[in-house]
């Protein structure tokens, strides 16, 4: 593997970001990349996909170079964003995802998505070939990797629900994996208030003298300052008769196609939220 060269992270991301808790390094995430982008050649990942089109060393290789190739443009996903898109069953038509993001990675916060060897996910890396249709995308744990690659040739794709998966198969968390990347995709393009766009620049002092000074930008968000919904039912404390009590539950949310414009001939993708119900007595 060819050496990083010097100054390599500077070369290869578009800003750097300062460290965001509850969440892995951007550095170290560049830094996987970096291994892969200064060792590879991108002609040579991709005679590797058309022999073998399956391979998941290939399909990771060329995510993380294209990654790379873009300088590792990322956007830290909200805890609770995150959660709340888990607990929604998503089906859209084909044609209406936009793809404004084409490559690009999502760091994920530590503890929700966990692999196969109960390890935090920390972040998914995708790259969509627009011209051939096919999406790759890869993700990490810290110590493995989990990749797809996926031919858009389908006129409808419906994301497995979270409960449906048993993550204690590979297969059937790189279909967990998927489903989570193509609700983050969604989300940007259904609630685009949700997508930061602009990055304040923080002055970091690392030593005793100014000109150690560094500048750092501050993450670009995807809900950052969302939290999801949760109603309330009636408490029991005080309460008689024989009524049921419910548990808290969520009421899972959709994706629709919702009408608009004139005589409602146009179509916008509409995030219908779920909803935390807490428990308590049920009334009557």
């Amino acid at each position: 593997m060819t050496k990083k060269p010097k100054g390599w992270y500077k070369d290869i991301v578009i800003r750097p970001v300062i460290h965001v808790d509850g969440y892995e390094s951007y550095e170290k995430m560049c830094s996987i990349i970096a291994d892969i982008y200064y060792s590879a050649e991108e002609q040579k990942l991709l005679r590797g996909l058309i022999t073998n089109p399956a391979e998941s060393m290939y399909i990771t290789a060329y995510t993380l170079f294209k990654v790379g190739q873009a300088k590792c443009p990322a956007y830290w996903v909200n805890k609770d964003l995150l959660e709340a898109l888990l607990q929604s069953v998503l089906t859209v038509e084909i044609d209406s995802l936009n793809w404004a993001m084409k490559t690009g990675m999502f760091m994920l916060p530590k503890g929700v998505i966990l692999s196969p060897e109960n390890k935090s996910v920390d972040a998914v890396f995708w790259n969509y070939d627009s011209e051939a249709g096919i999406l790759y995308w890869t993700a990490t744990d810290g110590s493995s990797f989990f990749c797809r690659r996926f031919k858009l040739d389908a006129q409808k794709l419906t994301y497995t629900d979270s409960q449906d998966i048993d993550p204690k198969v590979v297969a059937g968390f790189n279909e967990y994996l998927h489903s989570i990347l193509l609700r983050l995709i969604l989300i940007m393009e259904c609630r685009p208030e949700f997508v930061d766009t602009t990055s304040e620049v923080i002055r970091v002092n690392k030593g005793f003298g100014k000109e150690q000074a560094q500048d750092f930008y501050q993450p670009l968000w995807l809900g950052q300052g969302y939290r999801f919904k949760s109603e309330g039912t009636q408490s029991s404390e005080g309460s008689s008769g024989t009524h049921g009590t419910k548990s808290v539950h969520w009421r899972r949310g959709f994706l629709r196609n919702q009408p608009y414009g004139e005589g409602r001939q146009q179509r916008k993708l509409v995030w219908i939220e779920p909803v935390l119900v807490m428990g308590g007595k049920e009334s009557s």
